[in-house]
């Protein structure tokens, strides 16, 4: 095992570290699969039991208005290893599963030579293997997109082949991620648990289910819903996302038991929102606040309590990782570091942004191609451009549903350009040919 002084002189964190001569903490990324923002009784829905991530978001962090940067479940998670866009990667849709552009070391790969263990469990989905992305263990994984949550296909360790593992795959997660928690060690360590939970198929158990068993899908849905649209199932939806949540609250006892509460910082995240329903659409990708808005929480002993308007995106979480480890990227970040946030509740960011990259039709198991778009969301108002050249501009407060576009209302001219000049930097800063529709 290296020493103390050989990991500092590895690390690209040693002057930091030398200066300062803090502890770094603990670094736990729980990842929810397919989420829309209003599924927790955090973010003001009556209707669903999230008793433990309600209680992580009260003593912690909620950024109220969460983007993800790429709504869909693959470009998802390389947005968030890469700490870099889909159009930066290449790795941009379902339809394209791999890096396919250098994107240097990972963020995780990062934090593994600053001499964090890092570990992956749950699911995967992306080409490259864990050890390559920075992983030094993978316990439990599921390879693919989705899977049964009753007795699935699962891998063992980081070359594992798929075996059929008894048990609901919500709890065989949370399970590994536990023993992992319990392992003696002297360094930090940073743990990637990615559930499959409320992604389809759904499944919950007969306890998670008889919560909501008493009321109908209308009177379950959440208080911004849109009404009309397709008939979606919230009591099944809602029941996975329970049972989630009574997982995940196991998972704290045992980081309380082991004593690292106080030094751990915990992230909740959905990798991409769900449209349940509303304009037709049951599934995510289109730039509507169902798709994009995600459940954003922080928390943990160093975190201290907020609730922030400021729109921030999940490519900001991954800078945040480096940044709490005082470790200085190798490369440039797309995102921004979030830890003044949960410091002092405060912070700078200024918008959040969102892209689909892929408009072929492989681009979604369904077949059906989305136009391509680039987006900024603030606290308030969402500008959307598309590769068409076509503009949309909503005031997400006043008109929940975004059924008027203000683009060219003239009482919105300045409020359009500050938005255009806003997303017009973005595009610039990072390199996208997008620019040129603006």
């Amino acid at each position: 095992m290296l020493t103390r002084r050989q990991l500092l002189s590895q690390s690209l964190a040693a002057p930091l570290l030398a200066q300062t001569g803090a502890k770094r903490p603990n670094i736990v990324f729980l990842f929810s699969d397919d989420h829309h923002f209003q599924a927790l009784g955090a973010a003001g829905n009556p209707h669903i039991k999230t008793p433990n991530l309600d209680r992580l978001a009260a003593g912690g962090v909620r950024f109220v208005n969460g983007v993800v940067s790429t709504s869909q479940c693959n470009p998802s998670r390389g947005i968030m290893l890469s700490g870099r866009e889909a159009v930066q990667t290449g790795l941009e849709s379902n339809g394209r599963t791999d890096f396919t552009k250098d994107i240097g070391p990972s963020v995780v790969e990062q934090l593994r030579r600053s001499g964090y263990d890092t570990v992956q469990i749950g699911k995967w989905h992306v080409t490259p293997k864990q050890k390559a992305m920075g992983f030094n263990r993978a316990p439990l994984w599921l390879a693919g997109g989705s899977s049964k949550y009753q007795d699935p296909k699962l891998r063992r360790g980081l070359d594992g082949a798929d075996e059929v593992v008894e048990g609901h795959i919500t709890d065989l997660f949370t399970n590994a991620a536990i023993e992992e928690v319990k392992r003696p060690r002297q360094e930090p360590y940073f743990l990637w648990l990615a559930y499959n939970a409320p992604h389809g198929p759904l499944y919950a158990d007969e306890k998670f289910t008889d919560l909501y068993a008493a009321k109908s899908n209308a009177q379950l849905a959440p208080p911004l819903h849109a009404s009309g649209g397709t008939p979606f199932n919230w009591g099944l939806y809602y029941a996975a996302i329970s049972q989630l949540d009574d997982a995940i609250g196991r998972l704290f006892q045992a980081i309380e038991a082991a004593g690292q509460w106080d030094n751990t910082v915990i992230f909740f995240v959905g990798d991409n929102g769900f449209m349940c329903g509303t304009r037709g659409w049951n599934g995510k990708v289109v730039h509507w606040d169902e798709s994009i808005r995600v459940p954003l929480l922080a928390g943990g002993g160093p975190v201290k309590k907020a609730v922030v308007n400021d729109a921030v995106g999940t490519i900001d979480v991954s800078a945040t990782w480096l940044d709490l480890a005082g470790v200085k990227p190798e490369r440039p970040l797309a995102g921004r570091s979030l830890v003044s946030y949960l410091k002092t509740g405060k912070g700078t960011v200024d918008g959040a942004f969102c892209s689909w990259v892929d408009g072929r039709k492989e681009g979604l198991t369904t077949g059906v191609a989305v136009e391509p778009y680039r987006l900024v969301r603030t606290d308030r108002y969402k500008l959307v451009v598309f590769e068409s050249r076509k503009k949309e501009l909503y005031d997400c407060i006043t008109d929940v549903g975004e059924h008027l576009n203000l683009i060219n209302d003239p009482r919105s001219t300045a409020l359009r350009q500050r938005m255009e000049a806003k997303l017009r930097a973005r595009l610039k800063a990072i390199g996208d040919p997008a620019l040129a529709w603006m």
